[in-house]
């Protein structure tokens, strides 16, 4: 089916850039994952502009904020530089993975030309969720009001506004992001929206209320999502009965696949409107305190949340997505202090219990949509290495795929040899029936060997891997200030990331009474906060 494309051929015109810093978060969020497209070879990218200010100046009066990730790079000459059609672009990104969400997230494209026509101009998908942005010659790349409205206009048709030629309810002759004019008077909160527009954009489905409860329909879908990372198509038989608190009946890998699915789709519920109230008034709080601590890159973070049924993954807390996953137990149990009427005493537990659970889930939405920033400290700070180690089965049959990390692509390097590392997997250990969530758990560090750029696991004479338990690499648990997590760096800085806020909370010295080793990786992660999370 041929995608039903708006398109607009921008005209030059001028105009100063003006900007307005958003003091106060909105009570609306958008979406947008940029897509930049460059060539086969991962060179020469086509130009990218994201004037977030200017942008979200011309959504202003709907109370809508642009919320822009982190972009991602797609090789893809021919798509670039227009010598193939918009439907056939959307088709290989679905297939290789770079369409993000589930049709409630912006996909917008950066190119060098549309259809072989070079713009500036842009095309927008009326009523879905793909955009398609080219910003012309070098002069023209330079003007921040014709980046902010080609992105304005386009979107605004994805959000389901035509052009005000063709809408009675807008008129001609005054400037509008779906009308003719200036740029900076199209992007002007003045002219920009009229109160229909404005009523059309608010019910469109991608835009989120900045805190944003799922309802059973939509947390079914959004569950099940992988557009970020590998999930369900990764799962082995041991670990869904365990996740699924049930037998698992066929030993066809793929049906045992489905099975996970409508398990976890049929465990979602609906919020009550006082978890709702408590979650809300929690991340409000959160929100104030990140804020103030110039902590932004969270605190706009839009707090997506789905409810489970308390059977599904044990109860646990997890992500999927951007979207947080609460079991009504674990909500019950966080907010046991909460109520209209509460002492001081009363929210200060609450803050601490629930809003530290809240910004370690949050991390993980982070570590999916921003990406180079945590690979900065994994790799930088941290001293982990990147690397794709083959997963024998000895490994694959008994792994449990944790759903804040799913890939386990760091390693640990071993001090003593430089070409020697630890990769560590959690398993699950043999057990009589269905496996029992975090009791029937353990981890083993793996031997892994650089030779020539080549990472491989080592094998003892009798063929089998050599591993060792973490106890077994001390130098490794002392070095961090959390004995949680140690599986994967997402779940460290998560750990950590919790504290961390918890002692903003409490206006205390985070991480105090460490050891050196600790002491020294403690300091760089709040070093890190500072420059990556602002």
């Amino acid at each position: 089916m041929k995608l039903n494309l708006y398109f607009f051929l921008l005209i030059i015109a001028g105009g100063n850039c003006f900007a307005q810093q958003t003091e106060k978060l909105t009570p609306f969020v958008l979406i947008v994952q940029p897509i930049v497209t460059q060539s086969n070879e991962g060179t020469d990218p086509a130009s990218m502009a994201l004037p977030e200010n200017l942008v979200d100046n011309a959504y202003a009066k709907s109370g809508v904020d642009f919320h822009f990730l982190e972009p991602i790079y797609f090789n893809n000459t021919k798509a670039r530089d227009g010598l193939i059609n918009l439907d056939s672009i959307v088709s290989i990104a679905h297939k290789e993975g770079f369409i993000k969400g589930q049709n409630d997230v912006v996909n917008m494209f950066f190119v060098n030309a549309v259809d072989g026509k070079k713009g500036p101009l842009g095309r927008g998908m009326m009523g879905g969720n793909i955009t398609f942005i080219t910003l012309g010659d070098d002069t023209e790349k330079k003007d921040e009001n014709m980046q902010a409205f080609v992105i304005a206009h386009e979107v605004g048709h994805n959000l389901s506004l035509k052009h005000a030629v063709e809408d009675k309810n807008v008129p001609e002759d005054i400037p509008n992001i779906q009308g003719d004019g200036d740029f900076k008077d199209r992007i002007d909160p003045k002219y920009s929206l009229n109160q229909y527009q404005i009523d059309i954009v608010q019910k469109s489905p991608l835009v989120h209320s900045r805190i944003d409860f799922l309802d059973t329909t939509h947390a079914a879908l959004a569950i099940l999502d992988e557009s970020y990372e590998p999930y369900f198509s990764q799962l082995q038989i041991r670990e869904i009965e365990a996740f699924t608190n049930s037998k698992v009946s066929t030993t066809n890998l793929d049906s045992a696949r489905e099975y996970a699915k409508e398990k976890f789709a049929l465990a979602v519920t609906a919020f009550s409107e006082r978890e709702k109230k408590c979650i809300s008034f929690v991340v409000n709080k959160v929100n104030t305190i990140l804020l103030e601590n110039n902590i932004g890159l969270m605190a706009y973070q839009p707090w997506r949340f789905i409810k489970i049924e308390d059977w599904l993954c044990g109860g646990f807390a997890h992500t999927r997505g951007t979207y947080i996953i609460l079991s009504e137990r674990h909500i019950d149990h966080l907010s046991k202090t909460w109520s209209d009427n509460m002492t001081a005493k009363d929210e200060q537990i609450l803050l601490e219990e629930m809003g530290g659970l809240l910004v370690h889930e949050q991390m993980h939405s982070l570590q999916r949509t921003f990406k180079s920033k945590f690979e900065i400290l994994y790799r930088n700070y941290w001293n982990f290495t990147r690397a794709e180690i083959a997963n024998e089965e000895e490994i694959r049959k008994d792994q449990v795929s944790n759903p804040d990390a799913p890939i386990a692509e760091w390693l640990i390097a071993n001090p003593q040899d430089t070409n020697s590392f630890y990769w560590i997997r959690t398993l699950l250990k043999e057990t009589e029936g269905v496996p029992v969530m975090g009791r029937d758990f353990t981890d083993r560090a793996y031997v892994v060997k650089n030779v020539n750029g080549e990472f491989s696991l080592m094998k003892s004479e009798n063929g089998k891997l050599d591993y060792t338990d973490l106890d077994g690499i001390d130098f490794y648990k002392n070095s961090f200030p959390t004995t949680r997590g140690l599986d994967h760096p997402n779940e460290i800085a998560a750990y950590m990331f919790s504290d961390y806020f918890k002692s903003l909370l409490s206006s205390t010295k985070p991480f105090k009474g460490v050891n050196e080793q600790s002491s020294k990786n403690s300091d760089l992660f709040i070093q890190w906060i500072k420059e990556e999370m602002k």
